[in-house]
């Protein structure tokens, strides 16, 4: 994308350390049944649209997910690079180490890096030039004690009532929480449909990065990756279903999902751009 700055970063030797409590089994082979317990949409300190800063890299926690029982924020893998701002792609941008601890606003507990799209298909060899141009997500686990102080709902917009699994159409009206509540407009897919091109009605800073955008109907799109270098122009949103499926491959995470807000999805009034 020509006059883009990709807030992508690389990998150096990345440990694969995580943590210790895992999800409660269900049936055999099947995901867990149980699920956290959020705190109130109301008073939550910790959501989506919260920044983050990790090794001096500011960005936006684009929405909550969890396994039944572990809550993880989603950040693009982006946020966890050692060297941010450079165009490059996620199969040679460096990252910190997995198991990093992470300072959550918010929360009273530390967080902990436990999973990123980079230092995965780096470690895999993957070579796929759409994945490595767009497959962007780190994930923080949160300290279960911090689950009471989280909730998934988008602030000012409600929802994520739903994964969005399919592209939107070009002019469709979408909605962002880019600082505040904001409009766009789909443009067009990008790398194979790994990624959509939108027009924000609000300027999107290097600092919004992981802003998460859903539909008009509340289904979350997934999160902005790529500004323009200069501001008032289009951005790049890398799409959370793929980016969820790729995780999935990974046997730990096979069970993790969107987690849907609790606040219903209110649109703001308005018409497009």
């Amino acid at each position: 994308m020509r006059g883009a700055t990709r807030l992508w970063t690389t990998l150096a030797g990345a440990s694969v350390a995580l943590g210790a409590w895992t999800a409660a089994p269900g049936p055999a082979g099947a995901a867990p049944t149980a699920g956290p317990h959020w705190g109130s949409a109301k008073t939550a300190k910790v959501h989506p649209g919260i920044a983050i800063d990790i090794a001096s890299v500011k960005c936006v926690v684009g929405f909550v997910l969890t396994d039944g029982t572990r809550a993880f924020l989603a950040i693009p893998a982006s946020c966890t690079g050692v060297s941010s701002g450079q165009p490059t792609d996620g199969c040679s941008e460096a990252q910190v180490p997995v198991g990093l601890p992470v300072t959550v606003p918010g929360a009273k507990y530390k967080g902990r890096l436990v999973y990123s799209s980079f230092t995965q298909m780096q470690l895999t060899g993957d070579s796929h030039a759409n994945r490595c141009a767009a497959n962007n997500m780190s994930l923080i686990r949160l300290d279960y004690r911090d689950i009471r102080r989280t909730n998934p709902s988008v602030p000012a917009l409600g929802g994520p009532t739903g994964l969005a699994t399919t592209a939107p159409a070009q002019g469709d009206q979408l909605h962002a929480y880019i600082k505040t509540t904001a409009t766009a407009v789909a443009m067009q897919p990008q790398q194979a449909g790994w990624a959509e091109q939108i027009l924000p009605a609000t300027q999107v800073a290097s600092s919004d990065v992981g802003s998460p955008v859903l539909t008009a109907a509340g289904r979350a799109v997934g999160m902005v990756s790529v500004v323009q270098q200069f501001q008032g122009g289009p951005a790049l949103v890398s799409r959370l279903d793929h980016e969820l499926s790729y995780l999935r491959s990974v046997p730990r995470f096979r069970h993790v999902h969107l987690a849907k807000g609790t606040a219903p999805f209110l649109a703001p009034a308005g018409g497009l751009l």
